[in-house]
């Protein structure tokens, strides 16, 4: 069987692994293990997972193979959480842990079909700025920065780069 990227319900199992795979991610890609920590505690912890549990409007989307669960995107269509995107029907990314290029690409082959059955007119992507494989990733796909917000984080490692396409 190939790999497939698939929505997967936010359960016990499915929110501990999750949880898992994001501190070994961003502890890597931030270079700090408390880092890490401290940034999936405020995003991807079990607690905040459990939270979303019946929130309809944010949903994961992962890469599976075999019952192997591999890169993942967090989807929020929020309409308060896509207030002033510009897009009539915007559709947000927040957090992207993914483990290779291949998996990427089909996580966001399946966020452009997504967005397309869903009539999202609008797909943004919220990036730390020292993720440079993934935004030389979205680029190549033809997203392009833009200005949201202005930085009042301290900490340079969790700094932000806005994408949309």
């Amino acid at each position: 069987m190939s790999k497939v990227a698939k929505f997967v319900l936010i359960i016990m199992e499915s929110a501990q692994r999750i949880e898992k795979q994001a501190l070994e991610f961003y502890s890597k890609l931030l270079s700090s293990e408390e880092l890490g920590k401290q940034f999936v505690k405020e995003t991807l912890s079990l607690e905040q997972l459990l939270k979303i549990q019946n929130d309809f409007s944010v949903e994961i989307v992962m890469v599976e193979e075999n019952q192997n669960y591999g890169s993942f995107i967090k989807l929020n269509s929020s309409r308060l959480y896509n207030e002033n995107k510009e897009g009539k029907k915007p559709l947000g990314i927040e957090q992207i842990v993914y483990f290779n290029t291949e998996e990427l690409a089909l996580l966001f082959d399946r966020i452009k079909v997504i967005a397309t059955q869903r009539k999202n007119d609008l797909i943004w992507i919220k990036v730390l700025e020292v993720d440079t494989i993934l935004q030389e990733f979205l680029e190549s796909i033809g997203y392009k920065t833009f200005n949201l917000e202005n930085q009042t984080q301290s900490n340079p490692k969790l700094r932000t780069i806005y994408y949309r396409k």
